[in-house]
């Protein structure tokens, strides 16, 4: 299984890291799956996407590439964002895995790989280098991590916020973690409740 280190850069902060996994992470760069708001995007534009890859752990620096002004590397990112998503989300769910996002993914590494963008360096799927430098190699290069964590992630500790849809890999002792993250959606929670206890008396 693959084990990074993140180290939040700019504008990204430690509680955007908080799904135990890159993977899962990347469908958390959102800022609300259970009630999408008009301006919830956090990949805006290409700086984001490069500070999050960095700070995801994924290469020590940020890397190097040129203007995107089409946005076409952005919406390549987005695109592998939400077919992870469409895949983790019906795992923490208890489905099957939806072939269509999950074929894209196939189709988008492949290509990558063919191209020499994604080179395998050992026997395991996790063990990769990518050309992050090349803009069709990022998306490749996140593309094969979905997959892999697809086949080594432990299903059955895939959860999904009770509150904001954020997915997360629950590493309690008990498996009985509800949210992405106690002092942010728990707390909002307890508030909630709270406020309803009173109206009621």
């Amino acid at each position: 299984m693959v084990t990074l280190t993140t180290k939040a850069r700019p504008p990204w902060q430690d509680a955007h890291f908080i799904g135990g996994h890159p993977v899962l992470d990347l469908t958390n760069t959102v800022f609300d799956r259970n009630h999408p708001a008009e301006d919830g995007e956090l990949l805006k534009d290409l700086s984001d996407v490069l500070t999050w890859c960095a700070s995801a752990g994924l290469t020590e620096a940020v890397p190097a590439l040129p203007e995107d002004p089409a946005g076409g590397l952005v919406r390549e990112v987005r695109a592998v964002r939400e077919q992870a998503w469409a895949v983790f989300s019906a795992i923490a769910h208890g489905r099957a895995v939806p072939p269509d996002p999950f074929g894209a993914l196939l189709e988008r590494a492949g290509r990558g790989v063919r191209a020499g963008q994604v080179k395998q360096t050992g026997a395991a799927p996790g063990r990769f280098t990518a050309d992050w430098t090349a803009p069709d190699g990022i998306p490749a290069a996140l593309s094969l991590l979905v997959i892999d964590a697809v086949f080594t992630l432990p299903h059955d500790r895939i959860r999904a916020c009770g509150r904001c849809g954020w997915l997360f890999l629950d590493s309690s002792r008990g498996g009985r973690r509800r949210w992405c993250s106690m002092s942010v959606c728990g707390n909002r929670e307890k508030a909630r409740r709270h406020r309803q206890s009173r109206t009621r008396h």
